[in-house]
């Protein structure tokens, strides 16, 4: 792979002085959420986020909505390794003079993101910030003789499959971030925590899209050294309100994956021979997973358009995209935009 995520690349100079655990059962950048093992046998999987960038920007604003996001995030990465939570901590740093009912508002979204996603708020930690700053910290556990499942394990061969249509969290980004006048977006994501467990069961690699689908998929090219046939036209797996704004926007239909802000679905690989099984227990969840492509031994990837068309693409190229523009939503649009032409080229 010829490009590989400037992210990644941060992450190793922050992280390569500290020793890894004995007991830890993934190895560095290869799953979304850290993989403990413990002295029953079981698997504890623990992971933290924050909710910072979003409120800062206005991508985040309502204090209902950032009090689910705050659960969202963490649990999300629970998701992405099948564990069953057991509980979240919490860090509310809060500006002087918090307002009674934002602070109201903002416990009332944490509450309803709770019970939505069957997890407790075991405890945490509250301070005063000049930034309202969210954080949190998921616990999930893993019974002991039960598979892992990480971002690594994808082989040429592999199906690639997502848990539900993507690119709804660009399409809520553009709206606010752009003032898309007239194409509000609703935007509660919920993460896929039964179908994770299906895919910790059945599948060979996983990851969220919590940063985006291109972000996700270069992940797993980067962390497995294979690439994609993205075969399913784009249009059957991009979410109808990014299709939408597309439109009204005479924008390319791909740029909606683009996007850092993603949608908390699940990008995961599944062996063939797994597929039936797999499919009848998704059924029996009622959970309709969407099958985009296959793995392949070449670290390339190619996009198939909704005219059924097919291009190549950097998925690393397109993520990095965003640090590249030094988080500007403009300037990151506009490279974007410069891809879509040089993509245009290169198909004459």
């Amino acid at each position: 792979m010829s490009v590989s995520l400037l992210e990644n690349q941060l992450l190793r100079q922050i992280g390569y002085p500290f020793p890894r655990s004995p007991e830890q059962r993934n190895q560095f950048l290869e799953s979304d959420a850290e993989l403990i093992q413990v002295a029953d046998g079981s698997t504890l999987a623990l992971t933290t986020d924050c909710i910072a960038e979003e409120i800062q920007t206005g991508l985040y604003s309502d204090p209902e909505h950032i009090g689910w996001m705050t659960v969202a995030v963490n649990l999300s990465d629970l998701a992405a390794v099948g564990a069953r939570p057991l509980g979240l901590l919490l860090s509310e740093n809060l500006p002087p003079n918090f307002p009674p009912e934002k602070l109201s508002a903002l416990q009332k979204g944490i509450a309803a993101a709770c019970q939505a996603m069957g997890v407790y708020v075991l405890g945490g930690d509250t301070n005063t910030s000049s930034c309202w700053q969210m954080g949190g910290t998921a616990v999930g556990i893993i019974p002991p003789g039960e598979p892992l499942i990480s971002r690594k394990g994808a082989r040429a061969g592999h199906l690639l499959y997502a848990s539900g249509p993507m690119g709804l969290g660009s399409a809520y980004a553009f709206t606010m971030l752009f003032g898309a006048t007239g194409q509000a977006v609703h935007y509660r994501p919920t993460p896929r925590l039964d179908a994770g467990a299906l895919v910790r069961r059945l599948g060979s690699s996983c990851i969220d899209t919590s940063d985006g689908f291109f972000h996700a998929l270069a992940n797993l090219m980067e962390t497995n050294a294979v690439g994609f046939q993205l075969q399913t036209p784009l249009n059957a797996y991009v979410h109808p309100d990014a299709q939408r704004i597309s439109q009204a926007g005479q924008l390319p239909l791909w740029i909606f994956l683009a996007g850092p802000h993603g949608e908390f679905e699940l990008l995961f690989t599944l062996p063939p021979e797994n597929e039936t099984e797999f499919l009848k227990a998704a059924t029996d969840i009622q959970w309709k997973p969407l099958k985009i492509g296959v793995c392949t031994a070449d670290e390339q990837c190619t996009l198939t358009q909704p005219d059924g068309a097919s291009r190549m693409v950097s998925p690393a190229a397109i993520a990095n995209a965003f640090p590249e523009a030094g988080g500007d939503p403009k300037v990151f649009l506009q490279k974007l935009l410069t891809l879509e032409k040089d993509y245009q080229t290169a198909g004459h």
